[in-house]
Parts: structure tokens; C-alpha cells; sequence
């Protein structure tokens, strides 16, 4: 079937509806700016109707109190896979609580059990190397010291390197808020030393764990038991570590002892812990933390973690009970069933020793809830060792899919400017090249979303291999394009040069989406998404996830006001982008906790929105949508900030940060990652160069790309009259998103990988109809 091709009328019917656009123009300007303005009132509106809302929320979130004993046992490099009932016993039957899994990502990609300890201590990212040892994947991990005297020996040290990096972290924030708070604590060995120690090194109660010690639980387990026994509020106990000798650094000397005794040893010290709590207070009564806090060797991996008995109160009004520990571990801050951070730990104890929330203002985690009561033990087993399983499985193949899909990207763009300026094989031949270039720009298109749909199938299960892992989510990515594109070519859709366009940014804006209002569960361990290993971001819409959503979004609103306005419904078109617009910022700026995506959506969506009303884009006009733009993520802002702390995301905790003074840290921060990965990775610089000359090419000097290809891209412009300042909102999208977003340097690299293959993919549907057959330029709205 041949393209359906618009009625064009008669020549006097044309010259009616000119005169008549001409007449309406005026009217039109006005109503397109009226709708921005009152989309921008709803918007302030919708703010203020949550600041009324969330303040008497916030007063009830902080009406918890009362207090609970609670022991940590830290240990590290213990992964569920370790447990079983008959090597580790006391590890397995913490199942009968909460259990999951810690990311224990610090300053560097594995975390030493140094870092575990002042990551808790600090409530921050922390570290004891100074970043010259650190800079070789052999160095060693430092040992632990014991205090000596009452004093950690190495916290100056500690507190100097915290304060040279960029985390903000100050170790003894932990010890100095129990302190500070009255709780009476105890800290058995030299990693709960770190841990309890205050701000100047100085600790309250501590017991050094000799080698008899080490080797005789049981004496620990006196110890917790007397101190309980006495009305100690907060006991953490070093349980020992846990050194893989098939995955140390090469200037780590290997443990004496296998992986599986040392594992054992630790179960022992739980053990010894758990017995002693039954036998004073009671496990009903006492809290047990028992958490693996760094990595094993210099693999990272998701860790161990299990927690009995009273949990903290939540602040969400669907949660203020204060129960117990049932199910999977799980906090605000990271919003994933099943995992924690090690920077929750640290709310935690103080929410449990002080009350809900006390001392917990500025700490980066939250303390640590518990979901799902209602799931098995097998089923909870399963959800964990899935986690730490899909985290190992997509890490080697991130960089792979990247290489793949950007180096092929570069070919398509070649074999797309060669196709535009060349006709190969006659007029047939030529035809069916068109076509199946047409296809394969939709399908490579089509690859954003498929990699989040594909972690619908469990492909991590397949084998244990890289290769297998590789070919399992080929597959099921392969699977998704293939029926995205189907989709796109042969809906009623296709029958506009831009149907397919619009079809595929609407699918990959609304996977992300409903993904983000169902709990970010496809986002998690994809090849586009976020790792959890790394610790950046859980939830909601990182920078890529972002980059796709957006660009998805505004390519779908391009697509349905082109085809409005060519059937002469400008209001309906201007409408139309203003809805998709709010809609996408809400969805971004709430749901998906972004902070830096509403600054880039609204100004790109309002410039688009004022050139589709025919209102000139003038210097005055561009500077006034900016600032509507502050004013309504200020007032966004705000009022997430006054809602309960449970229920904040990103958006309020940058408030936060502002009133604690640490907004320009944040900013500064954003900035030198930037910077420093613009300079560091020459595949985003080969991929963003040639995509962003691209387009801007296509926007400003079609004529470069040679006669033919100059000649395609004005037929493109003059028949679908939107696409050219929808070019041009894109461009400014990707740039702010760019400047405004860490790692900024990932949105115009990863945007222009979906936006720039629907591109090729339309002027090669508008080089399929002859120019003769062509109807009269539709009327221009730039």
C-alpha cells in the first residue's frame, strides 16, 4: 500500500485558509502564551496545594519516639551465597527476621573493611587510603587497628583524608551523636572501635578482641550479655573479615585459612551474639544488626544483611507503627525491597538508641525498614541472591553494549548521509534500500526501551559464564526491538513520516514511566540502568534513564503537533505539547526523583510550545520562560521538602542541602564529574561529537550534507513544519540536561543515540514519495 497523502483542496479552498491563518495569527499567539501561562499557574497551584498538604504530614512523621537496645555485628566480604543452614547456622536463621542485601560502595569501586567501618561511623562515603596508595588496583587493604588507651590511633589520620575528599564525611558522627544523645554503648574490637568512636578519636566502653578472643566466641557473647544485662543502649561487635584468595589485590598477601573458615568463624561470633541477647534482654526485646560491611577482594559485590527484632519507626503515613523486623530490608534512600546502604546504618542506630530520627539531620541514608512480610523464606532467599546475581552478571557487559551499540550507531550514520546524498540501484533498488535502512534506524531506535523490557526475563539465570550472560540478554533486547519496531512499521501510524517517530519515543518514555511508579524494578541491574554495586542511584531516572525518557517524550509531542498542525489545529498542537510537557516534568521531577531533568523539560517544552503557537522565540520571551522555570522547580522543591521525610525525593533533600550550607559542595561536585569524564572517556566524546554535529547540521546548514541531502531534509522541513523547532527544543534539552545533571556527559550522548536513528529513519520515509507527488509545503511555524 502507497503513503496516504493529505487532500490539498482547491486553489480558491487554500487561499481561504491562508487568509484566514493570517487573520488568526494574532489570536493564536495569544492563546498559545495564555496556555503557558496557565500551565505554569496549575503547576505553582499543584505546589502549593502539597506545602499545605505535606506540613501537617511532616509534623505527624515526628511524633515517634521511644527507645530500643540494639547490637551490630559488623563483619565483611560475607554474600548470601555463603549461607547455608549447615556451614553458617546463625547467618541462616536470621531468616526468621528481615533479611537483604548492603551496598557497600565507598570512595573507591570495592570497599576494604576500613572503609565499611568509617562508612558507618561517618554516615558518609569514607576511606583510609589518601588516594596515592589507591591509585593501583594492587594496593593492599589497611588492617584494622585497635584502640589503644581509649582512643582510635589512626581517626586524625581518618579525619584529615575525609576532609580532603569530596563526600563531605566527618568519621565519629556516630559515636559523637550517641554520645552527645546520652545512649551508653560498647564497642567490642578494633572495627567497632572505628565505628563508635567520637569525633576526636575518643571512645566510651571498648573491649580489644585478643586472639583467645577471636578464637573463643563465647567470651564476646559474655561481654554483649553483661552489657546488656546492665542497660547498655547500642553494642557493636567486630565479628572479623572475610579475604576471597582467589580475588585480592596483587600486593594483598593471602588469608592462612579458606574463604569457607573464615565465613565460618564469623557465623560463630553471631552465634555467640544471638545467645547472649536471648539469655539478657531478650531477642524480642534487642535489636540484632548483623551486616557484611566491604567487599572481599577487589570485586564488588552486593552483601550480607539481616536484622531481628524491633525496627525504627516510619515516617510514611501508610507505616508508623513501629513493629518488628518481617521480610526484606529496605529505606528511603534506596526505595529497592531487598536493599540497604551501608550509610543507613548509621540513621539506624540512632534512630533505634535515640528515637525516630533523632540525630539523623544531614545523614545521606535513612534508617533501615523492612517490606514484605508476607513472602516465604525460600522466596526471600531468592530475591537476595537474585539481586547480588543480576548486579555480577551485567557488570562486564555494560561497557561491551556500549562500544556495540554506539560503534554500529556511527555506521548507521554513515551508511544514512551516504543513502540521502546517492541514488543507489535505480529507482526500485533504491526504494528497497530506503526501506530497509528505514528498518533498521527504527529498530536501533527501539534498543533504549528493549534494554529496560528485557529484565522482565531473568536472563542473569542463564549460566554462570560471561558468555552466557551476553547471549541470554542479546536475546531477550533483541526480542523487545524486534517488537517495537514491528510495531512502529506496521501500526495505523506508519502512515505518517513521522508515525513511527512518535510511536517509539512514546513507547520508551512510557516504559520508563510506568516503571517509575511501579518501584524502578526494570531499571535496576540493566544495560542502560542503574547498578547497585555502585551505589549512585536506586531509583526513579539516572542520567541515561533520563536521557531516553526526555528525549522520548518530546519526540512523541513532536509527532502528534506536526500532525495537528498540518491538519490546521494549532490550539489542539499547543495543547497537546504543554500537556506532554507537564506530564513529562511530573513524571521526571517526582516519580523519577530527578533533580537536574526539570530545568532542561520545561524550557525545551515551552520554547516548542511558543513556536508551535506562532509566538516568535525572542530574546525577552526565552529569558522570561527561564525564569518561570526556577520559580516553578523552586516551589516543586519546596514543597517536597515538606513532606514527610520518607517521601522526599531528590528535589527536597537539595533544599535540605541548601539549608544545611552543602548546596555549592553538591553543585561543585556535579561540575569536576563532569569535567573530569568529558576528559576521561574518549567513547563518549566519539559518540556525542558526530551525533551532536548531526543534528546540529540538520538544523542549521542542511546544504553541507551535499544537494541531495540537503534537498530531503527541506522536504522534511517544509512538510512536517514542527520538526524543525522540535530539533531545536531537542538541542536545548540535551544541552541543559547536560550542564545541569552529574555525569551530564551521558544525556546528549545516550539522547542522541535514540534521537538521531528516528531521524534517518523519517527522511528516509520522505525520500520514498516522489517529490511530485508531494503536496504544498505546509504553512511554517518558526
Amino acid at each position: 500500500m502507497g503513503p496516504v497523502l493529505p487532500d490539498t483542496g482547491s486553489a480558491s479552498t487554500a487561499g481561504a485558509r491562508a487568509v484566514s491563518d493570517r487573520i488568526g495569527a494574532h489570536r493564536l499567539a495569544l492563546h498559545a502564551a495564555w496556555l503557558l501561562r496557565r500551565g505554569l499557574g496549575l503547576l505553582l497551584l499543584l505546589s502549593l496545594v502539597l506545602v499545605v498538604a505535606a506540613a501537617p504530614a511532616q509534623a505527624a512523621s515526628d511524633t515517634g519516639t521511644g527507645r530500643a537496645p540494639v547490637v551490630l555485628v559488623g563483619f565483611s566480604g560475607v554474600r548470601w551465597t555463603d549461607v547455608s543452614t549447615t556451614a553458617t547456622p546463625a547467618l541462616a536463621s536470621m531468616t526468621s527476621g528481615a533479611i537483604g542485601t548492603v551496598a557497600v560502595r565507598s570512595v573507591f569501586t570495592a570497599a576494604c573493611p576500613v572503609d565499611g567501618w568509617l562508612g558507618l561511623s561517618a554516615g558518609r562515603r569514607a576511606t583510609a587510603f589518601d588516594g596515592t596508595d589507591h591509585e593501583h588496583e594492587d594496593a593492599a587493604c589497611a588492617p584494622v587497628a585497635d584502640p589503644v588507651g581509649g582512643v582510635q590511633p589512626d581517626f586524625t589520620r581518618y579525619r584529615q583524608i575525609a576532609e580532603d575528599g569530596t563526600f563531605d564525611a566527618v568519621p565519629g558522627t556516630l559515636g559523637q551523636a550517641l554520645a552527645d544523645g546520652g545512649a551508653t554503648t560498647l564497642s567490642i574490637g578494633p572495627g567497632a572501635g572505628i565505628a563508635l568512636a567520637r569525633t576526636d578519636g575518643s571512645l566510651g566502653d571498648h573491649l580489644s578482641l585478643s586472639s583467645c578472643k577471636y578464637t573463643a566466641p563465647a567470651v564476646v557473647g559474655e561481654d554483649v550479655q553483661r552489657a546488656l544485662e546492665s542497660g547498655t543502649d547500642v553494642v557493636v561487635v567486630d565479628a572479623g573479615t572475610v579475604r576471597d584468595p582467589a580475588d585480592l589485590p596483587a600486593r594483598e598477601s593471602a588469608p592462612t585459612t579458606s574463604r569457607a573458615t573464615q565465613v565460618a568463624a564469623v557465623d560463630a561470633a553471631v552465634a555467640a551474639v544471638q545467645q547472649a541477647v536471648d539469655d539478657s534482654t531478650g531477642a524480642e526485646a534487642t535489636t540484632v544488626l548483623a551486616v557484611s560491611l566491604a567487599d572481599s577482594g577487589k570485586t564488588p559485590h552486593l552483601q550480607y544483611a539481616a536484622a531481628t527484632g524491633p525496627r525504627p519507626a516510619s515516617g510514611s503515613s501508610s507505616d508508623s507503627a513501629r513493629g518488628d523486623y518481617r521480610g526484606l530490608l529496605g529505606s528511603r534512600a534506596t526505595r529497592e525491597q531487598g536493599i540497604v546502604q551501608t550509610t543507613d546504618l548509621t540513621p539506624t542506630v540512632l534512630a533505634l538508641a535515640l528515637g525516630s530520627d533523632h540525630g539523623t539531620a544531614g545523614l545521606v541514608g535513612a534508617p533501615v525498614t523492612s517490606t514484605d512480610a508476607g513472602l516465604s523464606a525460600a522466596q526471600r532467599r531468592e530475591k537476595v541472591e537474585d539481586l547480588d546475581a543480576a548486579a555480577q552478571a551485567v557488570q562486564p557487559l555494560v561497557a561491551p553494549f556500549f562500544v556495540l551499540w554506539g560503534a554500529t550507531q556511527l555506521v548507521l550514520y554513515a551508511v544514512g548521509a551516504l543513502a540521502l546524498r546517492r541514488g543507489w540501484g535505480g529507482s526500485a533498488g533504491r526504494r528497497r534500500i530506503l526501506r530497509g535502512l528505514r528498518t533498521v534506524a527504527v529498530l536501533y531506535g527501539s534498543v533504549g526501551a528493549s534494554t529496560f523490557l528485557a529484565n522482565t526475563i531473568p536472563w542473569w539465570r542463564a549460566g554462570s559464564s560471561v558468555g552466557a550472560h551476553l547471549l541470554a540478554v542479546t536475546g531477550a533486547v533483541a526480542l523487545y526491538a524486534t517488537l517495537v519496531t514491528a510495531l512502529a512499521l506496521l501500526g495505523p501510524w506508519r502512515r505518517g513520516a513521522l508515525g513511527p517517530v512518535g510511536f517509539v519515543g512514546f513507547t520508551t518514555a512510557a516504559v520508563l514511566a510506568v516503571d517509575c511508579a511501579t518501584g524502578s524494578r526494570l531499571i535496576t541491574s540493566s544495560l542502560n540502568g542503574e547498578q547497585p554495586v555502585v551505589a549512585g542511584r536506586f531509583y526513579g531516572l539516572g542520567n541515561q534513564e533520563f536521557a531516553l525518557f526526555a528525549t522520548g517524550s518530546l519526540l512523541f509531542a513532536v509527532a502528534v503537533a506536526d500532525h495537528l498542525v498540518r491538519a490546521g489545529r494549532r490550539r489542539a498542537a499547543v495543547a497537546v505539547v504543554a500537556v506532554v510537557g507537564v506530564a513529562a516534568t511530573f513524571v521526571d521531577g517526582v516519580l523519577g526523583s530527578d533533580f537536574g531533568g526539570p530545568p532542561a523539560l520545561l524550557p525545551a517544552f515551552g520554547l516548542l510550545a511558543l513556536v508551535v503557537g506562532g509566538v516568535r522565540a525572542t530574546a525577552r520571551r526565552v529569558v522570561l520562560l527561564l525564569g518561570a522555570t526556577v520559580l516553578v522547580l523552586v516551589a516543586i522543591s519546596v514543597a517536597d521538602w515538606l513532606r514527610p521525610a520518607d517521601d522526599q525525593t531528590h528535589l527536597g533533600r537539595f533544599v535540605q542541602s541548601v539549608l544545611d550550607g552543602g548546596a555549592w559542595l553538591v553543585i561543585g561536585r556535579k561540575a569536576v564529574q563532569n569535567a573530569q569524564i568529558l576528559s576521561d572517556s574518549w567513547l563518549l566524546v566519539l559518540l556525542l561529537g558526530p551525533a551532536a554535529v548531526f543534528l546540529a547540521v540538520a538544523l542549521a546548514r542542511p546544504a553541507v550534507l551535499g544537494a541531495s541531502g540537503a534537498a530531503v531534509l527541506q522536504r522534511a522541513y517544509d512538510q512536517h513544519p514542527v520538526l524543525r523547532p522540535g530539533l531545536a527544543s531537542l538541542l536545548v534539552l540535551l544541552a541543559i540536561g547536560f550542564a545541569a545533571n552529574d555525569s551530564g556527559t551521558v544525556v546528549p550522548a545516550v539522547g542522541a543515540m535514540l534521537a538521531v536513528p528516528l531521524l534517518i529513519a523519517l527522511l528516509t520515509r520522505v525520500l520514498e514519495v516522489p517529490a511530485a507527488l508531494l503536496p504544498d509545503p505546509a504553512p511554517a511555524v518558526d
